[in-house]
């Protein structure tokens, strides 16, 4: 016994397959690695002698790799530590996404049915996490859209039944239910009878409220949101920044600042703050309120972004962007310009940010809305005409070709704007609804008539579109009178 002790004192499994690492090699070095430790653990160890866990780990995702499933699910039920194999197996996968398809894991969700319910939901859940990494990879249209949709709903209909057969995994999968269900009623109501169920399970996770909530906001229904929360804030999902934000965003669809701030002011207790969705919710609702809330939106701006690089770099542009539509809202034109023109000097030299902000919805209505500031001022130029000129996806977004022609009238530069849109491919519709965003424009409705007929011939010839006829009928008709 001393001597088949000794022997394995100096077995670890991190000497054998991991070196002086914990961490199972990468995919592609795992199946050798395995088979060298399989060997050296059957010739130092008694054939009786359970393998360790992490060698099991190691086998059960070599056979997923080698699309070997029943062998897969063989080795996993025949561990003695199958729940510590399990948990390995689903945090290798998690940490390699990828390397197995939806269609392997939702195979191998069927295959370990006679493993165990944990072992079903544990590869569900590995498997809706692909799917939502697959989805988020890559944008997708026509067939292979329609296809992803079918494979959601396959998906959540496994995740369903599976907690219809074992209530007691309801805990553990509503959180992949949510991330395959949509904003329409019955998901929603799906995932707000499954989250009752884990309720009465006593199984359920304050961390997963969030994603609840989320469903719910989907499908138009803030009020209900609301009521919610009401009993979820008693729980730690107070503190949680998914379920927090959404009721943030609720309660500024409803108008309540009250409920609103006393989430925000749970988040600052965790010092956390609002996801940007939630942010921009908020900014939106004090700018629609009285101009005495828009200090009080410039602190909390300045509080979840101290900097100008924080602010006007990445995905929170958008806060910034609502800052300057309050600002617009409640008459503080002068404050908003010197906004733009902080987020310009503080992207100096880095055009990539100033494209991004220009892409950004509602970003060619900022633009029309201070075109006035715009021809007065240099950086203002250089953001809302000289960044779109140079866009090479500009004919994808007749938006920004319609402030263009009304920006390049006002400050006298429509001959570049002229020569840019000849290099820029247009489809009949994206030029229609171009002439339609310039017509309709401050500019255009200043200038005379016969100004913007003239400039909607010429735009016409350099792209080799055709205005629409009752356009130009009407034009023409104004320009007479």
């Amino acid at each position: 016994m001393r001597r088949f002790t000794a022997r394995l004192q100096p077995l670890t499994f991190e000497a054998l397959l991991c070196g002086a690492q914990t961490v199972l090699p990468p995919p592609m070095h795992l199946p050798a690695a395995c088979a060298r430790a399989k060997e050296e653990f059957a010739s130092q160890c008694s054939t009786s002698a359970p393998p360790p866990a992490m060698l099991t780990t190691a086998a059960v995702v070599t056979h997923l790799l080698n699309s070997n499933l029943r062998d897969a699910a063989a080795v996993l039920a025949s561990h003695p530590c199958r729940q510590q194999v399990l948990q390995g197996v689903r945090e290798y996968l998690e940490r390699h996404p990828g390397v197995l398809t939806v269609a392997t894991l939702t195979g191998m969700s069927e295959e370990v049915r006679c493993v165990g319910e944990d072992a079903v939901a544990a590869f569900l859940c590995v498997a809706v996490k692909q799917f939502v990494c697959d989805s988020s990879a890559t944008a997708v249209e026509g067939d292979k859209e329609a296809a992803r949709d079918v494979q959601r709903e396959s998906l959540r209909s496994l995740v369903l039944r599976h907690i219809r057969l074992h209530p007691v995994c309801a805990s553990v999968l509503l959180g992949s239910l949510c991330s395959v269900s949509r904003g329409c009623a019955g998901d929603r109501e799906d995932v707000i009878n499954v989250m009752q169920l884990a309720i009465r399970e006593r199984s359920m996770d304050p961390r997963d409220f969030g994603s609840v909530l989320d469903v719910v906001w989907k499908s138009g229904e803030p009020q209900r949101v609301a009521v919610m929360w009401g009993w979820m804030q008693h729980t730690s999902a107070c503190w949680d920044i998914r379920a927090a934000s959404v009721a943030i965003m609720a309660f500024s669809a409803l108008q309540r600042v009250d409920e609103a701030v006393a989430c925000m002011q749970k988040l600052a207790e965790a010092d956390c703050d609002p996801t940007i969705s939630a942010q921009v919710a908020f900014i939106r609702f004090i700018g629609a309120q009285a101009s005495t809330l828009l200090q009080y939106a410039v602190r909390l701006v300045l509080h979840w972004h101290p900097s100008d690089e924080r602010l006007w770099r990445g995905e929170a542009q958008v806060v910034g962007m609502e800052l300057v539509k309050a600002c617009a809202a409640c008459g503080e034109g002068k404050a908003a310009v010197e906004m733009l023109e902080r987020m310009v000097a503080t992207n100096a030299g880095m055009p990539a940010e100033l494209d991004a902000f220009m892409l950004r919805p509602g970003a060619a209505a900022v633009g029309e809305l201070y075109c006035a500031s715009v021809v007065t001022s240099k950086p203002l130029q250089d953001l809302f005409i000289e960044v779109p000129l140079r866009l090479p996806c500009l004919g994808d977004t007749p938006e920004l070709v319609g402030l263009l022609l009304s920006l390049g009238m006002a400050a006298n530069r429509l001959s570049e704007v002229y020569n840019a849109l000849e290099r820029v491919s247009l489809t009949p519709a994206n030029f229609h609804s171009a002439l339609d965003c310039f017509t309709k424009g401050r500019v255009a409705k200043k200038a005379s008539p016969a100004a913007v007929l003239a400039c909607v011939r010429e735009v016409s010839l350099r792209t080799g579109n055709t205005a629409p006829k009752e356009m130009e009928s009407w034009l023409q008709l104004a320009t007479e009178l």
